[in-house]
């Protein structure tokens, strides 16, 4: 490692609550000015911190690994592809964070082959060949593993943007299951295989059975709730929080301690709604909370932002000149969570350059908040409130 950004902010904005609330205060890191299509937020070497991979299109994908005076940024810069999203496991069980990247396929009309990054001994990531999840065909987007057939050995669920090739292959969402002690990965056919959707994706137990569930966001039709059936497929449920819905993107997380996953959705852009898992039936069929949005949303993360112990909902907004201008005048939201349950809007007040592309949390309280697209490189931040935060919402 050899460069370092210092926790020095940049910049300390106001933050004013629309609810009439005081102005809370948050710190704008800088982290690096780079393209981004996706992130792969993970603990990499193993010392209890979140460390930082935003990952798209650019010449030298790279890590920032966490310190206690900030990020420092990995001497290994990854070889340039057409590399999209990526997702971070112990894909050997070595005790070693490892990643999986999707490769595009030259708009989807040539060849591109997922890679595999192993963690060696030493720190150093090494790419391995004859993985079998290497989707030649696939116009890959975004991966995520899970453990599909709950035998503790990370799977792999790639989402891929269809198109129609003019060599016959198909450009599909595929699973791969892990084999040979995660050295190999196998396709499973399921009801996951197919055009169903690349937007998001996401892992979680939603019927508390104990194994890992899929929920994918279609950015041409509707999304997807899909249940393990524990017998190597999945059941799809449409609850109402799915019927009607377009989701720009969407999250599982317990927001009300009760220990079931509950649904965050970004509808349409437009609104931010909140569906408790009720545990049984459909799962998602009463709607808690409705946040409406002045702008576009195109990503959302939930943390405990302000410390005060409840469930806080960051969404990334970008106006919708921001493509051709390159300066984002659309202020992000943060819904805070309240004791009763609910959320009060708050709104950043901000004028970044680059697009808001996508947010990630860190340790459970910071928000990574990505600027830059797989077209234009742009400012990504590491946002921070302060632990004395929590006093000035504590009776909320």
């Amino acid at each position: 490692m050899k460069h370092r950004i210092t926790r020095l902010a940049l910049s300390i904005i106001s933050l004013a609550l629309v609810s009439g609330f005081a102005p809370m205060t948050y710190q704008a890191q800088l982290l690096e000015i780079a393209k981004g299509f996706g992130t792969a937020v993970a603990d990499y070497n193993a010392d209890g911190h979140d460390d930082v991979f935003v990952t798209g299109h650019d010449q030298q994908d790279h890590i920032w690994y966490w310190t206690a005076n900030g990020y420092e940024e990995a001497e290994q810069k990854l070889e340039h592809v057409d590399r999209h999203d990526c997702d971070a496991a112990d894909v050997d069980r070595d005790g070693r964070m490892d990643f999986y990247c999707a490769v595009g396929a030259e708009k989807g009309q040539g060849i591109g082959l997922n890679e595999l990054w192993m963690q060696q001994a030493d720190g150093i990531f090494v790419k391995t060949a004859h993985h079998g999840a290497e989707d030649r065909y696939g116009s890959s987007r975004r991966p995520i593993f899970f453990d599909f057939n709950h035998d503790g050995w990370p799977d792999i669920y790639m989402t891929d943007e269809w198109h129609d090739r003019t060599d016959g292959h198909e450009s599909i969402n595929r699973l791969f299951v892990s084999s040979q002690r995660g050295q190999h990965f196998d396709e499973v056919q399921t009801i996951a295989t197919g055009s169903i959707g690349w937007g998001c994706v996401a892992k979680g137990d939603i019927d508390g059975d104990g194994w890992d569930d899929l929920l994918i966001c279609n950015d041409d039709g509707p999304s997807s709730l899909l249940l393990n059936n524990r017998a190597g497929d999945f059941k799809s449920i449409t609850p109402p929080a799915v019927v009607g819905k377009h989701w720009i993107w969407a999250q599982l997380q317990d927001l009300n301690q009760d220990g079931q996953l509950d649904l965050i959705s970004l509808v349409d852009g437009t609104a931010v709604e909140v569906w408790l898992n009720s545990g049984n039936g459909q799962y998602f069929e009463n709607r808690l909370f409705v946040g409406k949005l002045a702008q576009p949303g195109k990503s959302l993360t939930v943390g405990d932002f302000n410390h005060d112990g409840r469930p806080d909902i960051y969404v990334a907004l970008a106006d919708k000149s921001c493509k051709n201008t390159l300066h984002d005048q659309a202020d992000d939201v943060v819904f805070w969570g309240r004791k009763d349950g609910l959320w009060d809007k708050g709104q950043l007040e901000q004028g970044y350059d680059g697009c808001g592309h996508e947010v990630q949390t860190l340790d459970g309280d910071k928000v990574l908040l990505v600027n830059g697209t797989s077209k234009k490189p742009g400012p990504n931040y590491v946002l921070s409130w302060s632990q004395n935060q929590a006093a000035e919402t504590a009776d909320r």
